[in-house]
């Protein structure tokens, strides 16, 4: 199955009467970049936003001046010392404030046309029903079994699932589209201005069962460290009810190489697949300035 296009007029159709004067200026550039249709699409979606820290802000930041309808916001972990410097919303915050309701104001100072809310409900209180209403969410800073939770309640309900996390020289992140079609863009030839595109369709698997796999089963001695490092850092939350702590660096690290030597373990991988080294790598604060 394929669709014509042209390379020059992408997305410039005469259906304009949906976007405002204001609006086709302010977002002319991404307009040009993904087509209009596109933005009509980004501008109806509803998001959820679990988690505030730098990682989360920066998502928050894109979305909020990509245009999209609304934001709502869950977070209210105090703001610390720490956050001032890697989360660039409340740099100018005393700490002791949630994190969400300090970063309202200068979030919609992006862009007035995006609905910015805060909820202060904690996120274990919150239904499957409550998930429905969005379009997508994302969620950081959040243990493992929160994280599976919510993908399973937004899998079920058919709401793209999104998560994701640093530390330190290192992160990841983790997408559950459910049943995605998308276009692969092809070049008729290489004299011709016109392009095809032709349909596909991924079908993602939940979170859960992504990180249920073992070496042998899924798994191969090809795997990217950072996977490893990843489920090294969820079993420590898990455990700790914390991620490891720059502030008590030393300390923190004989715990990590405790919880690594369970979790290599368990993934059924070699004792030297994360060194030390990437273990002190991943407890250290990144500041913005």
């Amino acid at each position: 199955m394929g669709v014509k296009r042209d390379r020059e007029t992408a997305g410039m159709s005469n259906e304009n009467d949906h976007i405002t004067e204001d609006e086709a200026a302010l977002y002319d550039r991404q307009i040009r970049l993904w087509g209009l249709d596109c933005q009509k699409r980004l501008r109806e979606a509803k998001v959820l936003i679990i988690g505030l820290n730098g990682l989360g802000a920066e998502v928050v930041k894109n979305l909020t001046l990509s245009g999209v309808k609304s934001i709502t916001i869950m977070d209210e972990t105090p703001v610390s010392a720490a956050d001032t410097t890697a989360q660039f919303f409340v740099s100018g915050c005393e700490p002791g404030e949630g994190r969400a309701k300090a970063s309202k104001a200068a979030i919609q100072e992006l862009n007035p046309n995006v609905h910015i809310e805060i909820d202060s409900e904690h996120i274990s209180s919150k239904p499957a029903s409550f998930f429905s209403q969005f379009t997508a969410v994302f969620a950081t800073d959040c243990p493992l079994s929160v994280l599976i939770r919510i993908n399973k309640m937004c899998h079920e309900n058919k709401v793209h699932f999104y998560c994701g996390d640093t530390w330190g020289f290192y992160g990841y992140s983790f997408l559950d589209l459910l049943k995605h079609t998308y276009a692969k863009i092809v070049p008729k030839g290489s004299k011709t201005e016109t392009e095809e595109a032709v349909l596909d369709v991924l079908d993602y698997c939940p979170l859960g069962p992504a990180l249920g796999v073992k070496v042998g089963a899924g798994l191969n001695r090809k795997i990217n460290k950072v996977y490893i490092l990843l489920n090294i850092m969820n079993n420590f939350r898990e455990m700790h009810n914390h991620l490891p702590s720059p502030e008590n660096r030393e300390s923190e690290l004989q715990l990590l190489k405790s919880v690594r030597s369970f979790t290599l373990q368990n993934l059924c991988c070699e004792d030297n697949k994360v060194g030390d080294e990437m273990l002190r790598c991943s407890c250290i604060w990144l500041c913005l300035w």
